[in-house]
């Protein structure tokens, strides 16, 4: 009798438990905006129930009763995939609990974690800005964020600072801008998530070096790495100004201001220095320095007077207080593949120069980092001697063509002085024979009219 009781007690105990692990909620972890598939009644179940229920956090979601469906108060977003089943599927789960009750009996429990990377702004940031992105809910996992060009986040990185389910980003760059993911790994689940950064900021480097010489024609642009004219974009800032300065002073013009871009043409010495492109938004300002360096050429005397004279070639830099200190000048003598180059620095003079005893094509290279980033042509003239020459013959051939001029403009003169009197006699006397003509046939009409006056009757003398 003891024996049955304790073996009735243990099986009751038992169902107890297979009911217990039956309703025990399954737990999922999902990425934020991904979709979940709850399930409530197994397909071998062929019974009919009265009464099904499927609640959120203990509320009621939906309902189905007497093969009529119900939506509860509720307002997360579901898809009823089948109605024997009753099973949910949800487009964009939402964290809590999810439990289905068939007539009154609770079959199936789903504890539902949702992943999610936030930041500290939203929208477009601008270049040099800080974001940081966190992840939640913050657990017992490994954590790895990778940039948008795939490279890991290591922690040894200046800009970016890993902390706990964060990640800092300082002074924001255009390589910022893209999709940033985080991967989350943990012995029950792996979740990817992902973070689109928006960075608003100029193509090119902030501080960016342009080279000049004399005459020459350059164009100074800031363009963006995101067109401002974008019109599908609508978290695209709007510039309230755009100005260009010139060693910090405001520049004017009708093609300067609310420009990307200005050319400067007939370059100078006075056209050097430092150029400012600042963009203004709301909520701050962009600004981007573009250092013009003006290279020039000069020699002293300009050609070899003879044999045993000597000319100094120097290489003219301006400004000076932006160049880099690994900044140089190298004068080549062209006419030689051989001759090697002679290199100075000019950070202390503005200049280098070099004392050429040869004739020929020389050259001034101007190198950053031994990086040649202009090249300017000289012709060193050649013996006075030969020059003189040139010249006398120059100057020979221009007595010429001036001989040429007068003389053709004398002729002129003269031809014009002979033919305008021979015009002149030639028509007076067509006017003359003109006139004794008309005097003829005026005289023979008197004549004519005289004779028939005196002509006698024959009748009469009959």
């Amino acid at each position: 009798m003891v024996l049955n009781s304790i073996l009735v007690a243990f099986v009751l105990y038992m169902a107890l438990l297979g009911e217990t692990f039956s309703t025990r909620a399954e737990k999922i972890n999902v990425a934020a905006g991904k979709s979940v598939f709850l399930q409530c009644r197994s397909k071998t179940d062929q019974s009919t129930p009265n009464r099904i229920v499927w609640k959120h956090n203990g509320r009621l979601l939906v309902r189905k009763m007497k093969h009529q469906v119900f939506k509860g108060e509720r307002s997360v977003t579901y898809i009823l995939k089948d109605e024997e089943t009753f099973s949910l599927e949800l487009p964009k789960a939402e964290s809590g609990q999810y439990v289905c009750d068939v007539d009154g009996k609770q079959v199936a429990t789903y504890d539902i974690e949702v992943w999610t990377v936030t930041g500290s702004k939203s929208g477009y940031l601008l270049q040099g800005d800080t974001l940081k992105l966190s992840v939640s809910p913050v657990k017992d996992a490994t954590i790895e964020w990778f940039e948008p060009y795939n490279t890991k986040v290591t922690g040894n990185e200046p800009r970016w600072k890993r902390h706990m389910g964060s990640l800092q980003i300082l002074n924001l760059t255009v390589q910022d801008n893209g999709i940033w993911k985080c991967h989350i790994s943990h012995p029950d689940y792996n979740i990817n998530l992902s973070y689109n950064v928006k960075v608003l900021g100029f193509s090119n480097p902030l501080d960016e070096f342009h080279f000049a010489t004399i005459n020459s024609s350059i164009l100074l642009s800031c363009p963006l790495n995101i067109d401002l004219q974008e019109k599908r974009d609508q978290e695209i800032p709007k510039v309230q100004s755009w100005k260009w300065l010139k060693n910090n002073i405001l520049m004017t013009g009708p093609y300067i201001n609310n420009n990307s871009s200005f050319s400067l043409s007939n370059v100078h010495s006075g056209d050097a220095g430092q150029y400012q492109c600042r963009l203004g938004f709301k909520h701050g300002t962009l600004s981007k320095t573009i250092n013009l360096i003006f290279v020039n050429v000069s020699a002293i005397p300009p050609v070899l007077k003879s044999k045993e004279d000597s000319v100094t070639l120097c290489g003219h830099i301006t400004p000076l207080h932006i160049i880099s200190p690994l900044t140089e000048l190298c004068w080549v003598y062209v006419n030689n593949s051989t001759s090697e180059p002679k290199c100075g620095s000019p950070v202390s003079e503005h200049r280098f120069c070099h004392i050429a005893t040869t004739e020929g094509l020389w050259r001034c290279d101007f190198k950053v980092n031994n990086d040649v980033k202009i090249s300017i042509d000289y012709i060193l003239g050649k013996f006075q001697e030969k020059l003189s020459n040139e010249t006398t013959l120059e100057n020979t051939f221009s007595l010429i063509k001036i001989a040429s001029g007068i003389g053709a403009m004398l002729l002129l003169l003269i031809l014009v002085g002979v033919c305008v009197p021979t015009c002149k006699r030639i028509k007076q006397k067509q006017q003359q024979a003109k006139r004794m003509a008309q005097i003829k046939q005026h005289l023979l009409a008197k004549r004519t009219c005289q004779c028939q006056r005196d002509l006698p009757n024959d009748y009469y003398h009959t």
